[in-house]
């Protein structure tokens, strides 16, 4: 048995100290892997083949091979950073993690290949974003400094500090890139949502800015790009995008009634393959909407809180 029979979602169950792979459309528990590790967060490659897990106080990256049934644990590394927020580059080779709480620890960069971190840099960021379009651009939410920094990946994995930073919102805390890689769209402690152009990497240029229902957390967005979904401590907002003027509008918001944990960077928040149905990650719940709010259900056997993610593929047969 594959799990690309059927859609599935992956939880860092950080209160269980495991991931849980779960069934989308049953809202079943199909297996779960006991890592003994506050785990926080995690990402999936394109083809869903792999997933990786990071881990705060154990400073661990684990990666999961999700190809065959049963899922199985392949490998782990440790390294020096605390390791919170997690993205894996487009190519699918590398994994960037960074501390989303403590000033002047590293980005570290991690090969799926070689179970091994292969780059890191000191710098202070609190969540990390990785452009989609394969062109090496990274950028890190800096909280204290109200802006955003940009790294550059090469093909090794070997990371570059630019040093430039560009203002993003008031104490930013999570960014994650449009589908196609022109816009950047950050949330900050303050309770807003702003949209940066990033065209032009080295000359990023807030555009504009938004204000949240409740204090916003993570974010899904929509595969065409024109509907962000963003989680808040007590509201779900949609967004609607025009890419022309850059600017964001208020479509609806629905109260979840659920209680979501703070961390920085990590979303807790994803949208099923169909893009009608909304998974967050609640402290003891994973639950259930429509991208209108109607109440579905609840994951069975699977607690929360941490990093979800959905595995955007079609069933095969």
């Amino acid at each position: 048995m594959s799990y690309f029979k059927s859609h599935f979602g992956v939880i860092a169950d950080f209160s269980a100290r495991r991931i849980s792979i779960f069934d989308t459309d049953t809202l079943t528990l199909l297996q779960y892997i006991p890592l003994e590790a506050d785990v926080i967060d995690v990402a999936l490659t394109s083809d869903c083949r792999w997933a990786v897990v990071t881990s705060f106080n154990s400073k661990t990256i684990f990666q999961v091979d999700l190809s065959e049934f049963p899922a199985k644990l392949v490998g782990s590394a440790t390294t020096d950073t605390f390791l919170e927020d997690v993205q894996i580059t487009p190519d699918d080779r590398f994994a960037l993690s960074v501390d989303g709480s403590a000033a002047n620890q590293n980005i570290v960069s991690y090969s799926l290949e070689k179970n091994s971190f292969v780059s890191m840099l000191a710098t202070s960021a609190q969540a990390v974003a990785i452009s989609p379009i394969c062109d090496g651009l990274v950028l890190t939410a800096v909280s204290d400094a109200n802006s955003v920094r940009r790294f550059m990946i090469n093909c090794c994995g070997e990371l570059q500090d630019t040093r430039q930073q560009f203002p993003a919102g008031s104490n930013p805390i999570n960014v994650n890139f449009s589908p196609n890689g022109n816009f950047a769209f950050v949330v900050d402690f303050t309770g807003n949502i702003s949209v940066l152009s990033t065209i032009l990497p080295d000359d990023i240029s807030l555009i504009s800015t938004i204000t949240a229902s409740s204090q916003p957390q993570s974010m899904a967005i929509s595969r065409d790009g024109r509907h962000l979904f963003v989680l808040g401590s007590s509201n779900v907002d949609i967004f609607t995008f025009d890419p022309v003027s850059g600017s964001l509008a208020l479509a609806r918001s629905f109260a979840h009634g659920l209680q979501i944990a703070s961390f920085f960077g990590v979303d807790q928040i994803a949208l099923d393959p169909s893009e009608t149905r909304l998974f967050i990650s609640a402290t003891g719940e994973v639950v259930v909407f429509t991208t209108f709010g109607t109440f579905l259900g609840t994951v069975a056997d699977v607690s929360g809180p941490g990093g979800l993610a959905i595995c955007s593929h079609k069933r095969l047969n």
